[in-house]
C-alpha cells in the first residue's frame, strides 16, 4: 500500500492517522499497510457464578487459540462499557388495565432516576499482516494448496489462508467463547434506497468517536480512512475528538503472578469507556530469540564486571540471577509450543463532555488497577499514540515492551462477562422486537433484561423456601407480562397470593373448593364437549383417571371397553347442557366403574364437577386465577381430576396469544401415575401454542420426590432460585437436603454459595443455558402494594374498598398506603 511520506512530511488530519484503505469482502477491511483485519463479537459465561475449575478450563481454552498466532497477527481484545438507559415506552406495550399499566408507569420512571444504566459489549479484532512477495512465508501459503493457488494471485491467496485460520481459531475457541462475527448487512431508507453497512466498520467509528453509529459505507468500501476519520482531532495531554474529551490509563507493570479475569473490574465500571488489550504476537522463534537476549543481558548483571573479566568470584547479585532464570524458564516455556509470546498494551480509553468528571473517572479507574497489584499511568504527553494504538489496525503504536505469553495474557483479557440478559423477547411467536418481560437490576449499575423464552420455550421452574419471594415473583412476572399484545395469565394459586394483584388489574380470581367470589356458583361439566375425535379420547382417558384414583388399580381392558361404548352412547343420545356426570353414570350397567366414578357426580372435590352444563368461561379475561389450597387439603383423589380439566380447558383455549399458565405448589401433584408419562408431552404441545409453564414450589423435598422432576429440569429451560439459607445442606439416604436438589438441577459449588448468601425477598438467581445472574426484581411501592399484599393481613379491608368504590379500589388502596402521587390522580381521572 501507500506511504503518507510520499507525498507530504506530517500528517494534515485525522485520516493521516489511521491505517483503513477499504472493505475488501464483508466483514474484512483492509489496511493502508496491506494488513486484513476481521472482528468478533464474543461473550465467555458469566465469573460470578463460575467456578476455578471452569474459569480454568477458558483460560486455558483461549491460550490454546491464541497460542497458533506468530508474526504478523495482532489481536485487540475490547470491553465496551455504553450506557443503555432504554427502558420500554408506553407505546411499545399493551397493558390492558389502568393498574398494570401504572405499575409499569412507575417501573419507567424509577428506572430512569436511578441514573445511567450500563452494559458491556465484547469485541475482538484479529489483523494480520502478510510477509512481503520475497518472503518464504508467502512461499508456505502457495505451497499448502499449490492446484488451487495456480489459479489465484497472491492476493488472493492471502485472503484465502487469512479466512482459513480464522476457522481454526474459531473451531479452538468455540467451547469456550461464544462468538459471532462481524458482517455486512443491508439498509432500506425511507426512499425504498438500498445501502450497504458493515459490523465492523461501525465499532471503528466507535473507536474513533466513542459514539456508536450505523453508517453507509461508501461506493466499494474505499477511502475508510476519510470515511472513518473524518472528526475534528484536538491533540494534547487530555485529547478531543468532536465534542468528546478522551483520558486513557496504561498498565504499566504486573504482580508476580495471575490468576483468570483478575482484571474483571474493569468491565464493571459505572461510566463509559473503552478497556482495549492489544497483543502483538511473535513466532516462536522470534520469542525464544528475543526472551534469549533479555536473560543474556541479566546473566551479564549477575556478577561485576571485573569479575567477569578476570573471571573472579565476585559478590552474586541475587536479584539478577532471579531474573535471568525467570528468562531462561520463559524460553523453555516458549520452546515447548505451549504458549506463544508477544508484547501487550492494555489501556482504558475514558470518553466525556466534562474534563473534572472525566479525571475523576479515570483516577478511579487507576484505584481500581492498583488495589490488585498492577501499576499504571494517566497518560499526558503520550496521549494521542497511547489512543491510536487502541484502535484495531494499529499495531506499532505505544508499544509495551516486556514479552508476556498467552497464558498471561488469558487471564488479562476481559473473559468475565457479565450478563445483562437479551433486550429483546426471543421467542418468534412474539410480536417482531418484542421487549423483555421485565426490567430488573445486578451488580455495577447494570440493568437485568428478564426473559423467560429461550427460543421459543418459555417453561420455568422456579424453587425456593418458604419466604423467600415466591409469591413477589410470580405476582410480578404475571403483571409484567400483560405487556405484550393479547397477553393471558391463567394462575393456580396456593394461600390466595395472587388475589389483590389479580383483582386490582381486572383479572378474574376462583376460590375452587371455597365458599367465596365467583367460586361458589362454579360448576364443571367434564363431558359438555365430547363430540370431536380428541374432546371424546380426553373424556375417555378423563374417566379412567378418575376410576383409577377411586379404586386404586386401572380399568381391565373388558372395562375400558365397556366405558367406551357408555361414552359413546351418552354422546349419541345428548347435547351440550345435558351433559352431566350424573346423567352419564346412571346410563353405565357395570357396578364397580359407577361406584369409583360416582362420587364425582356428588361430594368430591365439594361438588364442582356435578354440573350439566359449565359455566366458566377461560376466555373471559387476561388474568385468571385458581386458588385451589382448599382444594389440595382434599387429596389428590379430588385435585387431579379438576387439575386435568382445567387443562384441558385452557389448553383448548390457546389460540397463539402470548400466554403463562402459572402452577404453585399444585404441579407437584403431576407426578402423579396417571399423569406422569403425559408430562413431557403436555409441555410440547403447550410450547407450541405459545404457552408458557411457570412451575414453582417451596418444598424441596417433595420436587425431588414428585416423579418427573428430571423431566421438569430437562424441559424447563429457564431456572429462577430463590436465596436459601441451607443450600449447602446434605440430606440423608431416605429424605434428600437442598444440596442434593441443586446438585440435581447442576449447580456447581460457586452457585450454591451464591444462594446460600443472598438476600431474602430481594435476590433472585437466574439460570439457563443463556447466562447465569443474581438479580433483583427492582420493585417499588405502587408495585409492592400489590403484588406483596398478604391476604390475611389485607383482604377484609380491600373487599370493603370494593364494595365502596368498585373498579376503583385500587387507587383507593394505595391512597391508604400513602401512595399519592400525581399520576395516580390522571390515571384515576
Amino acid at each position: 500500500m501507500f506511504k503518507l511520506s510520499t507525498y507530504r512530511d506530517k500528517a494534515k488530519g485525522l485520516p493521516d492517522l489511521l491505517n483503513f484503505a477499504s472493505v475488501i469482502n464483508p466483514g474484512v477491511v483492509i489496511g493502508k499497510d496491506g494488513s486484513l483485519m476481521a472482528g468478533y463479537y464474543y461473550r465467555a459465561d458469566d465469573i460470578s457464578s463460575a467456578s476455578f475449575e471452569e474459569r480454568n478450563y477458558i483460560t486455558a481454552r483461549v491460550n490454546a487459540a491464541l497460542s497458533r498466532f506468530g508474526d504478523g497477527w495482532v489481536t485487540w481484545h475490547d470491553a465496551a462499557r455504553m450506557t443503555d438507559n432504554y427502558y420500554p415506552n408506553n407505546e411499545d406495550n399493551f397493558f390492558p388495565d389502568p393498574i398494570s399499566r401504572l405499575i409499569d408507569q412507575q417501573r419507567r420512571l424509577k428506572f430512569q432516576k436511578e441514573g445511567n444504566h450500563f452494559v458491556t459489549e465484547y469485541v475482538l479484532v484479529i489483523s494480520y499482516l502478510p510477509p512481503n512477495k520475497t518472503s518464504s512465508k508467502l512461499s508456505s501459503m502457495v505451497w499448502e494448496d499449490s492446484q488451487e493457488s495456480e489459479k489465484k494471485n497472491s492476493e488472493e491467496i492471502i485472503l484465502d489462508y487469512f479466512e482459513k485460520q480464522l476457522s481454526i481459531f474459531e473451531d479452538l475457541i468455540a467451547n469456550a467463547v461464544q462468538l459471532q462475527r462481524m458482517n455486512s448487512y443491508t439498509y432500506t431508507d425511507d426512499f425504498g434506497k438500498t445501502h450497504t453497512r458493515d459490523q465492523l466498520v461501525n465499532y471503528l467509528e466507535f473507536c474513533v468517536t466513542g459514539n456508536f453509529l450505523e453508517k453507509n459505507i461508501p461506493p466499494h468500501g474505499a477511502y475508510l480512512d476519510t470515511f472513518v476519520g473524518n472528526h475534528l482531532l484536538v491533540t494534547g495531554d487530555t485529547p478531543k475528538i468532536d465534542d468528546n474529551f478522551m483520558c486513557l490509563v496504561t498498565i504499566e507493570g504486573y504482580p508476580p503472578e495471575s490468576y483468570p479475569n483478575i482484571l474483571a473490574v474493569l468491565e464493571t465500571l459505572p461510566f463509559v469507556y473503552r478497556w482495549s488489550n492489544r497483543m502483538i504476537y511473535l513466532d516462536h522463534q522470534t520469542a525464544i530469540k528475543e526472551l534469549r537476549s533479555v536473560e543474556k543481558k541479566w546473566r551479564q548483571k549477575v556478577r561485576g564486571f571485573i569479575s567477569q573479566t578476570l573471571k573472579m568470584e565476585g559478590k552474586i547479585n541475587h536479584d539478577a540471577l532471579d531474573m535471568a532464570e525467570h528468562a531462561s524458564a520463559a524460553v523453555r516455556d516458549a520452546e515447548s509450543g505451549l504458549v506463544s509470546y508477544g508484547y501487550f498494551t492494555s489501556t482504558v480509553v475514558i470518553f466525556g463532555k466534562n474534563l473534572k468528571n472525566l479525571h475523576e473517572d479515570a483516577r478511579a479507574v487507576v484505584r481500581e488497577i492498583q488495589r490488585l497489584g498492577f501499576t499504571c499511568r494517566i497518560e499526558n504527553i503520550n496521549s494521542l499514540e497511547s489512543w491510536i494504538g487502541t484502535i484495531p489496525g494499529h499495531a506499532d503504536a505505544n508499544i509495551r515492551r516486556p514479552l508476556i505469553h498467552t497464558l498471561n495474557q488469558a487471564d488479562l483479557i476481559p473473559l468475565s462477562s457479565v450478563w445483562a440478559g437479551r433486550p429483546e423477547n426471543p421467542c418468534p411467536y412474539f410480536p417482531p422486537n418484542s421487549p423483555p418481560l421485565l426490567y430488573g437490576a445486578t451488580s455495577g449499575a447494570t440493568p437485568f433484561r428478564l426473559n423467560l423464552h429461550i427460543d421459543d420455550v418459555g417453561h420455568t421452574l422456579i424453587i425456593g423456601p418458604t419466604g423467600s419471594g415466591k409469591s413477589v415473583l410470580l405476582n410480578t412476572l404475571a403483571v409484567q407480562f400483560l405487556r405484550y399484545p393479547n397477553a393471558r395469565v391463567f394462575a393456580f394459586d396456593k394461600g390466595n397470593s395472587m388475589w389483590a394483584a389479580s383483582l386490582a388489574c381486572g383479572g378474574i380470581h376462583y376460590d375452587i373448593g371455597g365458599d367465596l367470589g365467583d367460586a361458589k356458583d362454579l360448576r364443571f361439566a367434564p363431558l359438555q364437549y365430547i363430540d370431536s375425535d380428541s374432546d371424546f379420547a380426553w373424556a375417555l382417558d378423563w374417566l379412567s383417571t378418575c376410576y383409577e384414583l377411586q379404586a386404586k388399580k386401572p380399568l381391565t381392558p373388558a372395562q375400558r371397553q365397556m366405558l367406551t361404548k357408555a361414552l359413546a352412547s351418552f354422546r349419541d343420545s345428548t347435547v351440550v347442557g345435558q351433559r352431566g356426570l350424573v346423567e352419564f353414570i346412571s346410563e353405565i350397567q357395570e357396578v364397580d366403574i359407577r361406584s369409583a366414578l360416582d362420587p364425582y357426580a356428588s361430594t368430591a372435590a365439594g361438588g364442582i364437577l356435578s354440573g350439566i352444563e359449565d359455566n366458566l368461561n377461560v376466555n373471559a379475561g387476561w388474568w385468571t386465577v385458581f386458588e385451589i389450597e382448599n382444594l389440595m387439603e382434599m387429596g389428590e383423589v379430588n385435585l387431579l381430576p379438576v387439575l386435568l380439566y382445567l387443562f384441558r380447558r385452557i389448553e383448548k383455549s390457546l389460540d397463539g396469544r402470548p400466554t403463562i399458565l402459572s402452577l404453585d405448589e399444585a404441579w407437584l401433584m403431576l407426578g402423579h401415575p396417571t399423569f406422569r408419562d403425559k408430562i413431557r408431552e403436555w409441555l410440547k404441545v403447550l410450547r407450541k401454542a405459545n404457552c408458557s409453564v411457570v412451575m414453582a414450589t417451596q418444598s424441596l423435598t417433595d420436587a425431588l420426590n414428585s416423579g418427573i422432576f428430571d423431566v421438569l429440569v430437562e424441559n424447563c429451560l429457564t431456572k429462577i432460585l430463590l436465596p436459601n439459607a441451607e443450600a449447602d445442606k446434605e440430606g440423608t439416604d431416605k429424605v434428600p437436603g437442598p444440596l442434593d436438589l441443586y446438585k440435581a438441577i447442576g449447580l456447581n459449588d460457586v452457585e450454591i454459595n451464591i444462594i446460600k448468601n443472598s438476600t431474602r425477598k430481594r435476590d433472585y438467581y437466574y439460570l439457563s443455558s443463556e447466562g447465569k445472574r443474581l438479580f433483583t426484581l427492582s420493585l417499588d411501592d405502587i408495585a409492592l402494594a400489590f403484588v406483596a399484599a398478604n391476604y390475611k393481613d389485607n383482604n377484609k379491608e380491600m373487599r370493603e374498598l370494593m364494595a365502596i368504590y368498585g373498579k376503583n379500589w385500587p387507587f383507593e388502596w394505595l391512597k391508604q398506603k400513602g401512595i399519592d402521587h400525581d399520576f395516580i390522580k390522571e390515571a384515576v381521572a
